[in-house]
């Protein structure tokens, strides 16, 4: 077994210092759970608002379909704001998170998503086949490099049109479907933070997300949600948390609340990500990798590029002529 890093070791010890976790919600094909008891009249927590004045007549995700989830399902969730958050937020999460559903083969609604060149002319696409990725491009037009020393394809994909701060209100509304409903008085504010279209509002002075990327072959049907909530006596950290893991990928999105944060206003704070599991072969594959996103922006983001290394074991031409290869 390979020793834990020490920097692994000194993040587990902080957490476990400072916030208690919450039973993990793992999430694995045919499996089927409804947050909420779905008593009657139901509440929407999101709006405030109960029955009749609002119906629950679809089922709400707990967390978007885009991301694999066909089993987790929220009676906290009214029909009004399951719509308006499905056309708002929940898209631009979907965009800016699209490269690595991809990389990661997660299958949404339409399967695998396929990412091809903006606009309505020809031009390259990724696409997953099933059996293995499809890389097209177009002489005048490279888009990777293929380095057969290293079995190794590198590439620049791009997002669609999204607004930073809206993709963050997506993963937000997450965390605030897994909090229990005795603590939704703590998020009031939050709530109607994430409900407000317009994203040009202030809210929380720092919201750091942590996104880890554990490189190598990684399930693409597991999705993994823990939610953890600061410790008694604690006044150090932000109140509340959760870590949403799926395919390569590791988000860790802090839940703002204006009557919990109070203690740490004003305050430099300086968190180390939560630990991870580590990578299948770090001899081969390389260890986690972390990066802190920003998605505090709150003007259309258009054309970002999204660098990939992506590794293969084998290549073969495909047709027509003028794709480049498949991996």
């Amino acid at each position: 077994m390979t020793d834990l890093p020490a920097a692994t070791i000194a993040a587990a010890a902080f957490y476990d210092r400072h916030y208690a976790g919450a039973e993990p919600i793992f999430l694995q094909p045919g499996m089927k759970l409804t947050l909420g008891s779905g008593e009657r009249p139901r509440h929407c927590r999101f709006c405030g608002k109960d029955e009749p004045a609002v119906t629950f007549k679809d089922e709400a995700h707990a967390l978007p379909a885009a991301f694999g989830n066909t089993g987790l399902f929220s009676n906290y969730e009214c029909d009004a704001c399951n719509h308006l958050f499905g056309e708002g937020i929940e898209n631009h999460l979907g965009n800016w998170t699209k490269p690595m559903r991809t990389l990661s083969r997660i299958r949404g609604r339409s399967g695998v998503p396929t990412i091809k060149k903006p606009g309505p002319e020809k031009g390259w696409r990724v696409e997953y086949s099933g059996t293995g990725f499809r890389l097209k491009e177009y002489e005048d037009e490279p888009f990777f490099e293929l380095d057969d020393e290293t079995k190794q394809v590198r590439f620049q994909l791009h997002r669609d049109t999204y607004i930073p701060v809206a993709a963050l209100k997506g993963l937000v509304k997450i965390g605030l479907t897994l909090i229990p409903e005795a603590e939704t008085q703590h998020f009031r504010e939050t709530y109607e933070w994430i409900r407000d279209p317009d994203h040009a509002r202030n809210f929380a002075a720092q919201f750091p997300v942590f996104r880890t990327f554990i490189p190598g072959p990684m399930r693409n049907d597991l999705i993994v949600l823990m939610l953890m909530r600061r410790r008694t006596g604690i006044d150090a950290v932000p109140y509340a948390f959760f870590t949403f893991a799926y395919g390569n990928e590791v988000l860790q999105v802090f839940l703002p609340s204006i009557s919990q944060d109070k203690c740490i206003d004003g305050k430099t704070l300086s968190l180390p990500a939560f630990p991870t599991p580590g990578t299948p072969d770090p001899a081969r594959y390389g260890l986690p990798r972390v990066t802190v996103e920003n998605l505090t922006g709150r003007e259309p983001v258009k054309g970002e590029k999204v660098p990939a290394v992506f590794g293969f074991d084998s290549m073969a031409e495909s047709e027509p002529a003028d794709a480049k290869g498949e991996a």
